[in-house]
């Protein structure tokens, strides 16, 4: 099968051991670059239990408890979770779980991060409606995506100038699957594009009030991004749960 016939949690878990490779590797990814310095200052300080949803190899997670949180981190993948809870010098305690069904009671944190996941979660609604359920009132959920703008088009050139075209459509769903290689590492992407609206829908349909919302990206003035967000960032408050 391709990735392409597999949903999304299941590419996943196939490129696992790629992954691994590829956020371990010093310096490589941009999480060490620069994405992590603009993401972790959203996150509130620490409570009873801070959530990683879409852990991965448990990368946010390392960095959350060196902040002091108490953290569980979740990922569907059995091999991205035993990587989280195996690090070789900063294990952290993870479980294979759906984001769609947390083993959480109800109200039981008062933080949840979603670092790059949701963009690569099959059911991106009701993951966002699980968070809420185990959020207490009050609770933040800071969540990082693919920005849509990204998702949905490409530069046709490396230059600074390059345009950027958008040749499908922005405002429905799509998959993508791009692999990359570097510096003798390589990695298959899967996600699904969704419009920004769908995130806000979703955030709003499950009880979430939207307080931040910003549009990371490369400051790089070498390259064509320094225009376009590469990432989206939001922070959000669980207001209601909504049955």
């Amino acid at each position: 099968m391709t990735d392409r016939e597999l949903s999304l949690a299941e590419a996943w878990d196939l490129h696992a051991k790629e992954w691994i490779a590829w956020a371990r590797a010093p310096g490589f990814d941009s999480y060490e670059k620069f994405h992590r310095d603009m993401f972790l200052p959203l996150i509130p300080a620490a409570g009873r239990l801070t959530v990683d949803v879409g852990c991965g190899e448990g990368r946010v997670s390392r960095d959350l408890r060196n902040l002091g949180h108490r953290v569980l981190a979740a990922d569907l993948s059995p091999a991205m979770s035993r990587a989280a809870a195996t690090h070789p010098s900063e294990p952290v305690p993870a479980v294979v779980a759906d984001a769609t069904r947390l083993p959480l009671a109800t109200g039981s944190a008062d933080c949840a991060v979603a670092f790059m996941s949701l963009h690569d979660i099959d059911d991106m609604p009701a993951a966002v409606k699980e968070i809420a359920r185990v959020l207490a009132a009050g609770g933040r959920l800071v969540l990082a995506t693919v920005h849509p703008i990204n998702s949905a088009g490409e530069f046709d050139g490396k230059e600074p100038d390059s345009p950027f075209v958008i040749s499908g459509s922005y405002l429905h769903p799509s998959r993508n699957c791009d692999t990359f290689s570097r510096d003798g590492l390589s990695m298959t992407f899967n996600g699904a594009h969704r419009a920004l609206q769908d995130y806000t829908e979703a955030l709003a349909g499950a009880g979430f009030v939207i307080e931040r919302l910003r549009e990371p990206t490369s400051s790089d003035p070498a390259k064509p991004w320094i225009r376009v967000p590469l990432f989206l960032h939001i922070v959000a408050e669980l207001r209601r749960r909504v049955a």
